[in-house]
């Protein structure tokens, strides 16, 4: 193990236009925002946005932000060369993200992913519109031989996922996949994953469930199970307000049952859209950090990971925005 690990997130890098609405908007109707913002998004450069700030304490004084554990954090994915651009990797550089893998494609428009807001509830809907985010193929080896760990989300070309997730493996690298959007994946896929990262939805539509059916009353156990048996090692499953529900390989081979852990309470929830980004990057963070695991991985302790990640989520949600409301580790 180097040390100093370096997290390699490969993923989407989006402009967010949000509006907050007071409700939501009905077939042929029009509805006046609350508000409206433009903020720097993507699930990939969100995700790293997270790792980087979740390993860092902030320095008021504008100094760059001091490094806690000596982690690095690369973002591999592209963008247009357009008004948004310069300001999302500026935005990635300030927190201490390394951009130097990002393309800049000329003829190209950066992802844009237009979010409504639900004032009273705090969720969100997302339509993403993948331009440059889209320019990969599944020719395209992205994985660093100096990355410990890889994180991978499916707002970029599912050939370039599969290819990427499966060079990684070969290659040593602990890999996590956030499926977002969830599609249909091959049962290849599912054994290259160390750690399986989704939110109910996800969860049910990638196991062949009826997403509208989940409910309180899931049977998350078996749910997970199907993970497992397609290999996964490490399976999690966020359930918003009800926590989230976990299991492993080696806890099913010792006929140890799957493990639930609660949300933290919040004084209120204002804005869910990032909560899961934080959620990944705060896990990838403990998956890496040298205190935690030996060059075996024996050392991991998924238990302090999902602590970790729930306590990072329940700030996100309570404040506004994707990357503006992730935390830094001396904000937990």
């Amino acid at each position: 193990m180097a040390s100093s690990p370096t997290i390699a997130v490969i993923g989407s890098l989006n402009v967010d236009l949000v509006s907050r609405v007071p409700r939501l908007p009905a077939a042929g109707e029009t509805l006046t925002a609350s508000s409206f913002d433009i903020g720097s998004g993507g699930k990939g450069a969100n995700q790293a946005v997270a790792c980087a700030r979740l390993s860092q304490r902030r320095q008021e004084d504008g100094r760059p932000p001091r490094k806690v554990a000596g982690m690095q954090v690369r973002m591999i994915g592209a963008v247009g060369q357009d008004q948004f651009a310069g300001d999302l990797l500026k935005g990635l550089e300030r927190d201490g993200v390394d951009v130097g893998s990002v393309r800049r494609l000329a003829g190209q428009k950066t992802g844009v992913s237009v979010i409504i807001v639900e004032e009273k509830s705090g969720e969100n809907r997302i339509m993403f519109s993948p331009n440059a985010n889209y320019s990969f193929s599944g020719k395209d080896n992205l994985v660093p031989d100096d990355a410990s760990v890889v994180v991978f989300q499916l707002e970029f070309p599912i050939e370039a996922v599969l290819h990427n997730i499966k060079v990684a493996k070969a290659k040593g690298k602990q890999v996590i996949l956030n499926p977002a959007p969830a599609v249909p994946l091959p049962d290849e896929a599912y054994r290259n994953l160390d750690h399986l990262i989704m939110n109910e939805t996800e969860a049910a539509i990638l196991s062949g469930r009826d997403s509208a059916s989940v409910d309180a009353n899931t049977d998350w156990t078996a749910v997970a199970s199907d993970f497992l048996d397609r290999g996964v090692r490490n399976v999690v499953i966020t359930l918003g307000a009800q926590g989230v529900f976990y299991q492993t390989a080696a806890r099913r081979t010792s006929n140890l049952p799957g493990k639930r852990a609660a949300a933290r309470k919040v004084e209120s929830v204002v804005d869910t859209t990032a909560a899961g980004d934080t959620f990944v990057g705060a896990y990838a963070v403990q998956v890496a950090n040298p205190a935690k695991r030996s060059y075996s991985f024996r050392g991991f302790d998924i238990d302090d990971a999902i602590g970790f990640a729930v306590g990072a989520a329940a700030v996100t949600v309570q404040r506004t925005g994707a990357q503006s409301s992730i935390p830094w580790l001396d904000e937990l």
